[in-house]
């Protein structure tokens, strides 16, 4: 075998297809060149064809020199199930003993002799005979993680990880069966109240869960809840987080806090006029200013914090108790987050916030510099865990006021599709990352020239030999205080395109991951958190992915702007997919009124983000195009009169009745959660996120001019909840 084939050959094992069309109709082949940096990040020695062959061998015989694969995944349904058993054939009239411990602390035990079991398969490795059998357990544990052990009669053990998975995700009531539901669609951030500090909160989030249950709405969507950067606030894109598995604190309502009321010196500290009038000022302001924000919140939290240790902590009392339940609730992971936390303030504050800059014996988590650090550093790694703290606790209250107003589902939350390479998911999980390599799109029409989201994926080999703990971690983490979970481009769950680092987007490829046990994992963790699940399928979409989600009782995203049939007509409301959420447009697009205006085009366009000439007029024809259409469609269903004008601008006098409209279409679709975005119910032209863009654009900043409470006492909006009649989704 030649260097070159075996690259190839490792390259199909690793998962990495060996090209792709494009959406011009080009198939794309992979180059030997990002073949290798895929596989160097997926921790394979390839920088030689003797390296590459080498690394072939060690991959392919891997799985036959250990007894047992790291994890199963199990059929919660099956009669008998079979774990894969791997032996040299010295072994086969020796009799094992196994051991299974559940996850409820139940525990079974066996015996077999190995030839007596179901023979698979067998290969020979330098002179040893290796064989495979088959181990069937005399019944399927109860749905979970459990452990099982087997033991040699010479005493040498070995363990792994054995999931039962139900084979479909929890429904809940208000969509189940012919229900159906509806609820608001929002950016935390662009929430405003009257003595807001300048950026929305999670005290604001209630307020709207609130006022939307009341009005008969089930849910309550929003974006991405993952941590930031504390100590670098402009970084604050929701979908480039630092953990995927701990919360945003910049969303914190730092007046909600029980030790606010407490703490005269705090108040006395955010009441000064200068600090007061700077926060009048950030109120105003039509986009966040994060930095800004950070400056009168920080040093507010920091004086509380210091009054819960000489107050709550020094007493013991039963709000430091159930800050020590939180601790021992989020253990070790938790603990090396606020120790990445305390360090990463440290070394920012030194121009080293990249963790890899860091000195070396911070790299890892499981240094014991870390530990040392972490001991040390006590009460400033316990500042980091207290606002964790409250933000789990203001989370929880905001899911808590939809609930206690009526709203069926609560909280829909957001789960990115990746992370930030110098974050601390990177740093904490850093055996399971692809590292090196990024997370991207291909070319698309919504981003032409392709995307880098400069986010680290999963290494999906590393990844199974953790026993999928770290996905799992994200799954359960997102699920927590929320009734609905987005996945934000759902396709990682089989395959995610890489993007090797310093190319251009579109020099990527699809990597492969194991979807057959992903899908399941999400089921058992949506079943074991009562959770909704929503996969965002919208863009390039393997085969079959679509109908394998349908099979596991996960709900498709259809966005109205985009559901057309071939003749380019928007497909009427009994055409829509009935498993399935509905909403007009995204965050990635802009509002109603900005599509109907066109003004993603024209940003395009002066931000030179469309690849070939000519491309922006053709964008504008097939606009025009689409707001025929759209006339059309909700013409043909009595909600507007065939004669409304499709001129561009429109007229402020049209956007409620284009919205309204538009919304009742939606109302009337078969599919059982619609989603209505607030800025689609307001008439506001804006758009949250430009794709392809970074601080071209204002993303992930713009506030919505009115605050909270003038949303929900707006005629448009309890007319809105009056045509919902058929979709008052009830049940919990």
């Amino acid at each position: 075998m030649t260097g070159a084939e075996a690259l190839d050959e490792l390259a199909r094992l690793g998962g990495i297809e060996d090209g792709w069309w494009d959406f011009f109709g080009t198939w794309r082949v992979v180059p030997a060149e990002t073949k290798r940096a895929f596989l160097g990040a997926m921790g394979y020695q390839v920088d030689s064809d003797q390296a590459c062959i080498d690394s072939l061998i060690e991959a392919q015989n891997r799985p036959w020199l250990r007894w047992l694969e790291p994890v199963t995944v199990i059929d919660a349904g099956a009669e008998a199930p079979v774990l894969v058993l791997t032996l040299p054939s010295s072994v086969d009239s020796d009799t094992f003993a196994w051991h299974l411990d559940e996850e409820s602390g139940a525990g079974h035990d066996g015996r077999f002799q190995v030839d007596t079991l179901s023979w698979r398969e067998e290969r020979w490795i330098d002179g040893v005979l290796y064989k495979r059998w088959s181990l069937v357990l005399p019944e399927t544990p109860p749905m979970g993680y459990h452990r099982l052990s087997l033991t040699a009669p010479d005493g040498t053990s070995a363990a792994a990880t054995v999931i039962v998975a139900p084979d479909s995700a929890h429904s809940p009531e208000a969509v189940a069966g012919g229900a159906k539901a509806w609820g608001i669609a929002t950016q935390i951030y662009a929430l405003k109240r009257r003595r807001d500090w300048g950026v929305g909160t999670y005290s604001a989030l209630g307020r709207l869960a609130a006022g939307i249950g009341r009005l008969g709405g089930a849910a309550i969507g929003i974006n991405p809840l993952h941590a930031l950067y504390p100590a670098q606030p402009r970084r604050f894109s929701p979908y480039a987080p630092s953990s995927r598995r701990f919360l945003n604190v910049g969303y914190i309502d730092v007046e909600a806090i029980p030790e606010y009321g407490e703490c005269v010196t705090a108040r006395v500290l955010a009441r000064r006029p200068a600090r007061r009038a700077v926060r009048e000022a950030l109120r105003r302001r039509t986009y966040v200013d994060y930095p800004g924000v950070a400056t009168q919140t920080r040093p507010v939290l920091e004086e509380l914090y210091r009054h819960f240790r000489r107050v709550h902590l020094a007493r013991n009392d039963a709000r430091a108790r159930a800050f020590r339940r939180f601790q021992e609730e989020g253990g070790k992971a938790a603990l090396n987050f606020c120790a990445f936390e305390a360090l990463h303030e440290i070394f920012t504050a030194r121009h080293r916030a990249y963790w890899r800059r860091w000195p070396l014996e911070y790299r890892h988590p499981a240094s014991p510099a870390v530990a040392a650090f972490a001991k040390a550093k006590r009460v400033r790694v316990e500042f980091f865990w207290w606002l964790q703290f409250i933000a789990d606790e203001q989370l929880a209250a905001a899911h808590g006021a939809g609930r206690e107003a009526g709203a069926a589902i609560g909280l829909y939350r957001d789960l990115g599709v990746g992370i930030a390479g110098d974050g601390a998911d990177s740093w904490l999980e850093q055996d399971s990352l692809a590292l090196g390599v990024s997370v991207g799109a291909p070319p698309d029409p919504l981003a032409l020239k392709g995307q880098d989201w400069g986010l680290v994926p999963f290494n999906p080999v590393s990844l199974r030999e953790a026993a999928y703990r770290p996905f799992i971690a994200v799954m359960e983490a997102n699920m927590r205080h929320a009734g609905a979970l987005r996945l934000d481009h759902a396709m990682a769950l089989q395959r995610l395109y890489w993007v090797p680092e310093g190319a251009s987007a579109d020099q990527g490829a699809y990597v492969r991951y194991p979807v057959d046990d992903l899908f399941r994992l999400v089921a058992l963790e949506s079943r074991r958190n009562s959770c909704l699940i929503i996969g965002e399928d919208l863009g390039t979409v393997p085969d079959g992915f679509r109908e394998r989600m349908g099979r596991m009782g996960m709900f498709a995203y259809r966005v109205m702007v985009f559901e057309k049939t071939g003749d380019q007509r928007f497909r009427a409301p009994e055409e829509f997919d009935e498993q399935a959420l509905a909403i007009f447009a995204t965050h990635d697009l802009p509002s109603l009124r900005g599509w109907w205006d066109g003004i993603d085009i024209d940003k395009r366009e002066r931000l030179d983000l469309y690849p070939r000439p000519g491309m922006a007029e053709g964008e504008r024809a097939g606009r025009e195009t689409d707001r025929r259409a759209l006339v059309a469609a909700l013409a043909g269903r009595g909600l507007l009169p065939a004669n409304f004008p499709v001129t561009v601008p429109i007229p402020d006098d049209a956007v409620d009745q284009l919205s309204a409209a538009a919304h009742a279409y939606l109302a009337a679709a078969r599919s059982r959660l619609m989603m209505v975005q607030i800025e689609d119910v307001m008439g506001l032209e804006g758009q949250m996120n430009l794709p392809g863009t970074c601080t071209q654009h204002p993303n992930w900043r713009w506030r919505f001019p009115m605050d909270v409470e003038a949303v929900l006492g707006d005629g448009r909006m309890a007319a809105l909840a009056a045509g919902m009649d058929g979709r008052k989704g009830t049940g919990r």
